[in-house]
């Protein structure tokens, strides 16, 4: 945070206007406009005179703690994570609130600050929960305005979390707005607003979504993890990786062809004869199962279009010239492959 906008936050907090602030330091009340607006500075002998009148310090002013490491941090959270264990929540409370004036523009720190309080109380830290909630709250709004995005993001979960918690789930759907639309998260806590609103078939929906938005992720994770290890000449990864593919679409019942088509690209690499024929003798068994995944219980809620025959079929064809081409040469002659393709 640059000075001017330092000056602008606590002058606004002492409760003085930029004219009054101006008679007690005697300048302009321009200048302090110039000021807050990144204009311009104030002189050095101004600097002390400002701090006392906005009962800072003149680090604060100047935003020296302004940025702190992770690993400082981890050290403030550390410290702080002890205190709960041994002293009352009060005293922890006024403790915090003193780290956070001494590093007003970390907001990170705020966050987590606020989390650890928020946390803590509501498993028992203290008598009286609800009187922490405003504060709680403003430092959550506080850290929500940075420029981080990642920070943004979790001031936003938090905000969502404090409001569904206590029922103000318009309020708290608000705050879905500082989720990208491919986060999951998202959809999660749009189904959990869904169930709060008693519409179940809306929230398993959303969920289901997830679920398969999360397959085709991890799916695609694992075949180009495969496509390395095969780079590398590492079929026995390779190997290992396109079994865990396989049981991955299993689980997810995504059909036959799935857990089959993994371990296509390794026998292939291998240019294993037998196993080859084996694999693509299963998928083209199997390719009516692609859509399977349509009709499992998994997906029950999802509204997919109907299957076509014909274009099954023609996929089935197409598979079979694929397998024609000359990559394919190795399988000359293999009595069970020839009969296979027709």
């Amino acid at each position: 945070m640059k000075i001017g906008n330092v000056i602008r936050k606590y002058r606004k907090e002492a409760g003085l206007t930029q004219e009054e602030m101006a008679n007690r330091l005697g300048v302009t009340t321009p200048a302090v406009n110039k000021w807050e607006n990144g204009i311009s500075n104030p002189d050095i002998e101004l600097l002390a005179p400002i701090a006392r009148l906005l009962h800072i310090s003149l680090d604060t002013l100047m935003s020296f703690h302004e940025d702190l490491t992770p690993s400082e941090i981890g050290e403030i959270i550390g410290q702080m994570d002890k205190m709960l264990e041994t002293e009352g929540f009060d005293t922890v409370y006024e403790w915090a609130c003193g780290k956070i004036k001494e590093y007003p523009n970390c907001n990170m720190l705020i966050w987590q600050i606020a989390v650890m309080l928020d946390a803590n109380r509501l498993i028992g830290g203290c008598d009286e929960p609800e009187k922490y909630d405003r504060q709680i709250y403003s430092w959550y709004e506080i850290a929500l305005g940075d420029d981080n995005e990642q920070i943004r993001r979790h001031a936003a979960d938090s905000l969502f979390g404090f409001y569904l918690r206590i029922k103000n789930y318009a309020k708290a759907e608000e705050y879905l707005q500082y989720f990208n639309d491919h986060d999951p998260m998202k959809q999660i806590y749009q189904g959990r607003l869904y169930k709060e609103h008693g519409k179940t078939d809306e929230a398993c929906e959303a969920f289901e979504n997830v679920l398969l938005s999360s397959y085709q992720t991890l799916n695609f994770a694992f075949s180009f993890m495969t496509t390395l290890a095969i780079e590398e000449n590492d079929t026995e990864h390779a190997r290992f990786l396109a079994e865990k593919m396989g049981a991955l679409a299993a689980l997810f019942e995504m059909g036959k062809y799935h857990e089959c088509s993994a371990m296509l690209d390794v026998v292939f690499a291998e240019k294993n004869r037998e196993a080859t024929y084996q694999v693509v003798e299963q998928l083209l068994k199997n390719v009516d199962s692609l859509c399977d995944f349509q009709k499992s219980k998994l997906f029950e809620h999802m509204k997919f279009k109907d299957s076509d025959s014909s274009f099954i079929q023609g996929l089935k064809e197409k598979l079979k010239d694929g397998f024609r081409e000359e990559s394919y040469e190795y399988m000359r002659g293999h009595e069970g492959w020839e009969k296979l393709l027709g």
